[in-house]
């Protein structure tokens, strides 16, 4: 496969790039390919990464497959601040050995971006008690899997006020393997009504740029409880108990158990009571308290849908 003194030309492309934009400091994979115009066996030829600062990796051409020479896997870090990048990569044939190659260069322009974090917030009361303290749980997660530990949380009223910061624990949350949290007290404010509040992350002084992440969070703030309201829900025109139910009388919220029967405390008042579960209907309905009371609700057991043959 020769040509006299011609350099052979060679043609360079990248399988399994990364994206044009990835995460900062993300480990990127990738493999070169080089075919020669005359199909020329180039194992064993260099092929550089470099950036405009100085090489970034330098690998080598392994395989030669039907005139396809291919490196292995290529492994390498991605710059670890925000930004625009613009590295290349080369093939670099030893000179001096006939048939002659051409040098072929290809540039690789991609963005690094910080990494992304969620958070979320859970077992906060339904409701809570005006001016009585009570407990939350708040997580957060990196997409990119960093960890997080001993970081700090910030939530704030509606207002924009800091309440109380908070720290992450040591390890995960139980069935996860990536879901940082910790838990905190809060203090529910002195007036009735549907409140407010954020949870912030200020991801500052990470190794790695992370993007500062705030979620809004509410719930309702509520007089004490004062009366016991038992709620039993059975199936139209018998005892049949049904379980599992979602009962809501106002903002207070409970469920079924197996006897079909939920109890809820609440404050002194007139609520809406309404049942909720797939596969039943019961219509809401007004409920005045002003001391302790036992409702029993039919719900009517709705058609099978999924049994339903196509007209």
């Amino acid at each position: 496969m020769t040509d006299g003194s011609a350099a052979h030309e060679l043609f360079l492309e990248i399988s399994q790039w990364f994206p044009s934009e990835v995460a900062a400091g993300a480990e990127l994979t990738f493999k070169v390919r080089v075919r020669c115009s005359f199909g020329c066996d180039l194992r064993g030829t260099e092929v550089l990464v470099e950036a405009p600062e100085g090489p970034v990796i330098t690998s080598e051409l392994v395989s030669w497959v039907e005139g396809i020479n291919e490196t292995g896997e290529v492994a390498l870090s991605a710059p670890s601040g925000v930004g625009e990048h613009e590295w290349s990569v080369s093939c670099r044939p030893q000179a001096g050995e006939p048939p002659g190659h051409t040098v072929i260069s290809l540039p690789l322009p991609f963005s690094t971006e910080a990494h992304r974090t969620s958070l979320a917030i859970w077992d906060m009361p339904s409701p809570a008690v005006i001016g009585e303290p009570f407990m939350a749980k708040i997580g957060a997660k990196c997409a990119e899997g960093c960890d997080l530990q001993s970081r700090r949380i910030e939530i704030y009223d509606g207002s924009g006020d800091r309440l109380t910061t908070s720290e992450f624990r040591d390890g995960f949350w139980p069935g996860s393997d990536a879901l940082h949290w910790t838990e905190v007290e809060l203090v529910a404010p002195e007036t009735e009504g549907v409140v407010s509040w954020s949870v912030a992350f200020p991801a500052a002084d990470l190794e790695l740029p992370h993007q500062e992440a705030c979620s809004k969070f509410s719930f309702s703030a509520t007089r004490p409880a004062a009366h016991r309201v038992t709620v039993e829900v059975v199936e139209t025109g018998s005892t049949i108990p049904v379980p599992n139910a979602q009962v809501s009388l106002g903002a207070y919220r409970a469920s079924t158990g197996e006897s079909g029967r939920s109890i809820v405390s609440v404050a002194e008042g007139t609520y809406e009571l309404v049942i909720w579960k797939v596969g039943y209907e019961a219509p809401s309905r007004a409920l005045d308290v002003s001391k302790d009371l036992t409702v029993r609700v039919e719900v009517v057991v709705l058609p099978d849908r999924s049994s339903w043959e196509d007209d």
